[in-house]
């Protein structure tokens, strides 16, 4: 009686540590998704959609003008964006099992991206809420 006690105990581990994984994958396209938008909006100097489609939080640290002088500032010293971005989330265990009982909403990613004058490295923090990623900061 032990044995079918143990299969179905782990059979149940794998089935719930696969939950996180799939909705990784779910966000991991979500961000690619924001980040194309993101560069598009950029490479295209619509820097207030950017703004306005970014999540109050970086709203709240940044006013509409500072946020857009910056990112002037970034568009004359890298250019045009020429990459997709490749966006993978990486869990420990302990993420994926606490995401059983909570939803994570915080996400970042850091990706290289080749520009007309080099290759940088871009780090972006996003709010996820149902389907929508939200940029928070960039750095």
């Amino acid at each position: 009686m032990e044995t079918p006690k143990i299969i179905l105990v782990l059979f149940f581990s794998i089935l719930l540590l696969g939950c996180p994984f799939e909705e990784n994958r779910k966000v991991e396209k979500m961000l690619a998704e924001s980040v194309n938008n993101l560069h598009d909006l950029f490479n295209q100097e619509k820097l207030e959609e950017i703004y306005f489609a970014a999540d109050d939080e970086l709203k709240g640290r940044f006013s509409e003008q500072d946020f857009i002088s910056y990112l002037e500032v970034v568009k004359n010293d890298i250019g045009e964006i020429k990459t997709k971005p490749f966006i993978s989330i990486n869990d420990e265990l302990k993420d994926g099992a606490k995401r059983l009982w909570s939803k994570r909403t915080k996400f970042s990613n850091s990706d290289l991206i080749s520009t007309e004058k080099a290759i940088y490295v871009e780090k972006i923090e996003w709010n996820v809420e149902g389907n929508k990623a939200k940029i928070v900061i960039t750095r």
